[in-house]
């Protein structure tokens, strides 16, 4: 990660953590969505040039998301407001 405040998004293959997820430069992990109807692989993460869309599909299903933030600040914002887990020693 180049900046302290970016986060690395990422999607999370089925089961119950299925969705787009994310870490910090200090290994944070974050869940930016699950969802609790749809439980098939997430794929095809992508963000619009302004970085205020997020896109994402379920594959099996085949439905595309857009998402936007609800204070419609980019994604590459110094915070956002989502779960946080706690990360295991290394």
């Amino acid at each position: 990660l180049g900046n302290t405040d970016d986060l690395m998004y990422f999607t999370e293959e089925g089961g119950s953590d299925n969705g787009v997820h994310a870490r910090d430069h200090t290994g944070n992990f974050y869940t930016i969505f699950e969802s609790p109807i749809y439980s098939d692989e997430t794929t095809g993460l992508a963000m619009s040039p302004n970085g205020k869309y997020m896109y994402v599909s379920y594959q099996g299903n085949g439905i595309i998301f857009e998402i936007s933030r609800e204070d419609g600040q980019p994604f590459h914002g110094k915070k956002l407001d989502v779960k946080y887990h706690a990360t295991l020693p290394v």
